[in-house]
């Protein structure tokens, strides 16, 4: 059984070691393939969030054709996902909402969500609080990074790097702030609000008063049991099927030129952090 994992959800454009290590140690074990869009962005407004979409649900289609179990969306923002769910058979699962269903212990439990990034990318964390079930019990979004942050995105000294390294002021500032909704908020499970944070998510867990969910491990475990659901004609409802599902592999095709569809070759990244979508000549 093979998971597809679209992004990796880090300043790298190799599979998460974590992810291949949470498959394998599955029963029965799986194997998951990384697979980045051929179109994508930093989703610094909704206007590239725009973008991101059609890139994600551009790539969940090559992944259902080439043969995936299930899709897994690292990304706590859930890219595409109703989009995705609309155009394949096979279960599409958002980190996102998976990590939200696993904080509020499936809409029981009072959460927060901590996360890396400046209070400018709230948009994406309201969306998914509104869209996702148990998003109703969150008590609080708690931003660590200063704006300044998105401009030092793939450098050595950036957020997603220090995380990587394990240095050890971010670690502490995160924990100060999944404390702090613990105490201020009510928080009784924290969130953290970006696959990214997966490196440093178990050191949180160790030291944090309440659970700690980390949204990649989440979406993966979210998929896995997914696509055994699925084996055992046990899965979902299949939602409505879109008319056209050639739409989207299209337009990503025609954007950059390729003349094909589904399936494509990603295009080389123009940074560490995700494919430039840089206007076409």
């Amino acid at each position: 059984m093979r998971i597809a994992v679209i992004g990796s959800g880090t300043a790298s454009t190799d599979l998460p070691p974590h992810l291949a290590d949470t498959a394998s140690a599955a029963s029965p074990p799986a194997t998951a393939a990384l697979a980045n869009p051929r179109l994508s962005a930093f989703a610094y407004t909704p206007y590239e969030r725009l973008v991101v979409d059609l890139g994600y649900v551009d790539a969940i289609q090559a992944a259902a054709t080439q043969g995936a179990a299930a899709v897994m969306i690292n990304s706590f923002a859930d890219y595409g996902l109703d989009a995705a769910r609309a155009a394949v058979e096979v279960p599409v699962i958002g980190a996102g909402a998976a990590a939200i269903a696993e904080a509020s212990a499936q809409g029981t439990r009072p959460f927060a969500i901590v996360t890396v990034w400046p209070r400018s990318m709230a948009f994406l964390y309201e969306e998914r609080l509104r869209a996702a079930p148990g998003g109703e019990r969150c008590v609080g979004v708690r931003y660590v990074s200063r704006e300044e942050e998105l401009a030092r995105l793939g450098d050595a000294d950036g957020v997603m790097q220090r995380m990587a390294r394990h240095d050890a002021p971010i670690i502490a500032a995160l924990l100060r702030e999944c404390e702090a909704a613990v105490r201020e908020d009510g928080a009784a499970a924290i969130a953290l609000g970006c696959t990214c944070m997966a490196p440093v998510g178990p050191l949180l867990e160790g030291r944090c008063s309440v659970p700690v969910i980390e949204a990649s491990r989440a979406g993966m475990h979210a998929a896995l049991a997914a696509a055994a659901a699925r084996a055992a004609g046990a899965g979902e409802p299949v939602p409505a099927r879109a008319r056209n599902t050639r739409l989207v592999p299209a337009i990503v095709s025609a954007w950059q030129g390729t003349g094909t569809g589904a399936g494509a070759e990603p295009a080389p990244a123009e940074c560490p952090v995700c494919i430039d979508a840089t206007e076409p000549e």
